[in-house]
């Protein structure tokens, strides 16, 4: 077995088609890894997967898979309806929007595209367009709270207040940006308008004009959202938009400039290199040669310990669902070491170590100690970190 098997490395492998269906024997999911497949937007996949074997072996996972694989076939139909009209709408006035996330990603890598599960439909429009695109969501229906509207402008975003549909219930988010200017993406050249309008592609969406991010644009995108996501941990979703993208353009893909936007993003090169070595090792996908040589090399300048305790992460959460089976403690220090090593000012680890080190003791065997039920978790944390 491949040191990085795991159930869900396994499910991506199948899916992918890595390791054919026949082809030696499968670990069939338990219930709850099941639920967990389902949670991070994996259910129609695992159906489309294991439906052979379940239906002759366990009709209650059948059944969850199946539930899974009808419903989000149905709100999908639902999203895609809405896409159409809203694309419609704004091509009559002259606005061709570009499609983000799972909207985008679903019609161009997956077969068929609802096995892409999606909670909205996100759009990216230029800030001249907004009274425009917002008016044309309230013509066709859809509802933004007086609420909603006050802590956007107290707050300010990248995108528009979630407009909800009273009757259909999908909603739809504007992007006038890609990242909150908080978080430290968005003061990198290649995330800046200027950037960004050079790496659209229209293209026929069921008769409407649309438009979505190049191959290489839309790899670096989707693993730039996914890093600070706060769902990181369970965001299986985006990990395998990664692998699609990877599987379906590696060979043509403009691999001179993704390394110049690598090179210039130091948030996320530490994490590229963590996640496509985890995938090659897993058997999932290939890195190639050129791409190999540039992450070494990288490699070399960033510290072993970093990208030792980034695919230990990925090990663990993503790919092992410690996020599901495990308490919200353990969920907390992971993701606070996951900003830590993803931080490109964090300091080396040493220091990381010794206040985790002590937290413990103190948590431990002080006089309040409400944490003695993940001591077991906090040590492995501690002892990975001090390796």
């Amino acid at each position: 077995m491949l040191a990085n098997q795991t159930f869900v490395t396994q499910l991506l492998q199948l899916y992918h088609g890595n390791k054919p269906v026949g082809a030696g024997p499968i670990d069939l999911p338990t219930i709850d890894q099941v639920k967990f497949l389902c949670d991070a937007g994996l259910g129609p996949i695992a159906f489309k997967v294991y439906k052979e074997e379940l239906i002759d072996s366990d009709l209650v996972l059948y059944s969850v898979l199946k539930s899974a694989d009808l419903t989000t076939r149905a709100i999908y139909g639902q999203q895609e309806k809405a896409a159409v009209e809203l694309t419609r709408e704004l091509q009559g006035a002259g606005v061709v929007p570009t499609f983000l996330k799972g909207i985008s990603t679903s019609e161009e890598f997956y077969t068929p595209p609802y096995l892409r599960l999606m909670s909205d439909i996100d759009i990216l429009i230029k800030r001249s367009e907004v009274d425009l695109v917002m008016a044309k969501v309230a013509d066709l229906g859809y509802v933004i709270t007086d609420e909603q509207w006050r802590m956007y402008r107290k707050n300010g975003a990248h995108h528009l207040p979630e407009a909800r549909h009273p009757v259909t219930g999908v909603t739809i988010e504007v992007h006038t940006g890609l990242f909150a200017q908080t978080e430290f993406y968005s003061g990198e050249y290649v995330f800046q308008p200027d950037c960004i309008a050079g790496q659209n592609v229209e293209f026929d969406y069921r008769g409407t004009r649309a438009a979505r991010f190049t191959p290489e644009f839309q790899l670096i995108y989707t693993l730039s959202k996914w890093s600070v996501d706060e769902s990181w941990a369970t965001k299986l979703t985006s990990i395998n938009d990664t692998i699609h993208i990877l599987k379906k353009y590696e060979p043509e893909l403009d691999w001179p400039t993704l390394l110049r936007w690598f090179a210039a993003s130091p948030h996320l090169l530490p994490i590229t290199i963590a996640l496509l070595y985890y995938l090659e090792q897993a058997d999932i996908v290939a890195v190639p040669p050129l791409l190999r040589e540039s992450l070494a090399d990288a490699d070399r300048k960033h510290s072993p310990r970093k990208l030792k305790l980034l695919t230990w992460l990925l090990h663990t959460y993503p790919f092992n669902a410690r996020d599901k089976f495990h308490g919200g403690f353990s969920r907390w220090c992971a993701h606070s070491l996951w900003l830590h090593l993803t931080n490109p000012n964090s300091r080396d680890l040493g220091i990381t170590s010794a206040r985790l080190h002590r937290f413990y003791m103190s948590a431990l065997y002080g006089k309040s100690n409400p944490f003695r039920s993940v001591k077991s978790g906090l040590n492995a944390l501690v002892y990975r970190i001090r390796k």
